[in-house]
């Protein structure tokens, strides 16, 4: 049996004198910036304008160029980005032509594919917007998988502690109580608060909870639940003193924070493209500093010649076609920058809570207002309201999609003690279209409590 790489490499060697795709021969910044007119019209506008972040997060005719570039669903406001963010037009063009050319004659277009964009130009694409080398990364196909590969596969003992939080995401959790049943570990979850009164204490919970027992902490940065941040570096430097490791979860931070993976402090990260990098469903990062490598049991068992991060690719046959469409949507990211989808994010944030808090008194945010305390996506109660009722309401009556958690126990017995809706707008999302969901949810407030 041989790994994914060698296996390709020797398939697409057999192709002899087949031509490989038109753009792989390209350098990569070259092959972005001509996969994507959006890209070049940023590329020309953002230097010449010499704005900040700050001064082009409230820029709406430049949001509103970028909007153009997607092909949004008519009449429908979607507040539930940070689910899945809709990728550029071009990315689905390129999504399109690649799954017809792959159907046509699969036996050649996926190995093609394989060694001569996703494992080099896509590959060094995310390797770029994670800020490490490229041999540090896997491509897999979402943070559920990357993130499921460690906690699944990290070798761990009865008795040995994992601390986690209610606030983590529900698939990490759900790994974890399978350890738990099926090894014996012992989970400390934490119940933090929402809002969190600073980032101190939720760094205090955490360093309370790590202990002598303590081999492994998961945080998720931010929460998909409350959008709150966590200090990560503070408790991973906690986590490393008593010689625990640290799996990071950074599905909702990645496409919005510029330091690298690195500056974090932990030992794994997991991350999906289809979050707000805007690529594609099916693509997702995990990272692992490269002494980790060889102790990680892959979740599918790789060919006995792959080393390294390739020993986390194996899937078996899969939809090759998705990876070359990443390549319009990280032109996008890049020429965007994650500072100032950031900003942008923050200042809707900052608009709709103020505009709800003015109508509403009584709304319970999950987050605090403090932009250092979250990336944008909030989580907002009306007390008298189920979520569920009025996420249908808002879906029915103004074609508003957002998010609806309650607080009814997952399996476990675990609770969130989190409810609400999940508000996260996408960076061209506009203040009046946030203007007209606070006024539908007043509207529905108000008719209930008549």
């Amino acid at each position: 049996m041989t790994d994914r790489r060698e296996f390709l490499s020797r398939s697409a060697s057999a192709l002899g004198t087949i031509a490989v795709l038109p753009a792989a021969a390209a350098p990569f910044a070259e092959q972005l910036r001509r996969e994507t007119t959006l890209a070049a019209w940023l590329d020309a506008a953002l230097p010449t304008r010499g704005v900040t972040t700050a001064l082009t997060a409230t820029d709406e005719p430049f949001w509103a160029r970028v909007r153009q570039a997607y092909a949004l669903a008519p009449n429908v406001l979607n507040l539930d980005n940070g689910w899945t963010n809709p990728t550029p037009r071009a990315a689905v063009d390129v999504l399109v032509r690649g799954a017809r050319a792959l159907e046509a004659l699969p036996a050649e277009y996926l190995p093609r594919t394989w060694e001569t964009v996703s494992d080099t130009t896509v590959r060094q694409g995310l390797a770029e917007a994670m800020r490490v080398p490229a041999t540090e990364i896997a491509l897999v196909r979402n943070a559920t998988e990357a993130l499921n590969t460690v906690l699944l596969g990290l070798p761990l003992r009865a008795g040995d502690e994992v601390v986690c939080s209610t606030h983590d995401y529900y698939a990490t959790l759900d790994a974890l109580e399978q350890r738990r049943a099926r090894d014996g570990i012992v989970l400390r979850l934490l119940q933090p608060p929402a809002p969190a009164p600073s980032l101190d204490a939720l760094a205090e919970l955490y360093e309370a909870a790590i202990g002598p027992r303590t081999k492994l902490v998961l945080l998720t940065h931010p929460s998909n639940r409350t959008g709150q941040l966590l200090p990560v570096r503070r408790i991973a430097d906690a986590a490393h003193r008593v010689g625990a490791e640290v799996v990071v979860d950074g599905a909702q931070s990645l496409g919005l924070l510029e330091a690298p993976v690195t500056a974090l402090g932990c030992d794994y990260y997991g991350a999906s493209g289809h979050k707000w990098l805007g690529l594609p469903v099916g693509l997702g990062m995990l990272w692992m500093r490269p002494e980790h490598t060889g102790k990680v049991w892959p979740l599918l068992p790789p060919g006995a010649s792959a080393k390294g991060m390739q020993r986390f690719e194996w899937v078996g046959t899969s939809p090759e076609y998705v990876n070359p469409a990443a390549l319009p949507a990280l032109a996008v990211h890049r020429s965007l920058g994650a500072a100032r989808k950031a900003e942008r994010l923050r200042y809707l944030a900052t608009y709709w809570r103020r505009q709800m808090s003015g109508a509403l008194p009584d709304a319970q945010f999950s987050s605090s207002a403090d932009p250092a305390m979250s990336l944008g996506l909030c989580t907002v109660a009306i007390p008298g309201l189920d979520p569920h009722t009025l996420q249908k309401e808002l879906r029915v009556r103004y074609n508003i999609v957002v998010q609806a958690f309650t607080d009814a126990p997952a399996e476990g017995g675990r609770r969130a003690g989190v409810r609400g809706l999940r508000v996260s707008p996408n960076v061209y999302t506009t203040p009046a279209e946030l203007e007209h969901f606070v006024t539908a949810v007043v509207r529905t407030a108000r008719g209930t409590k008549r």
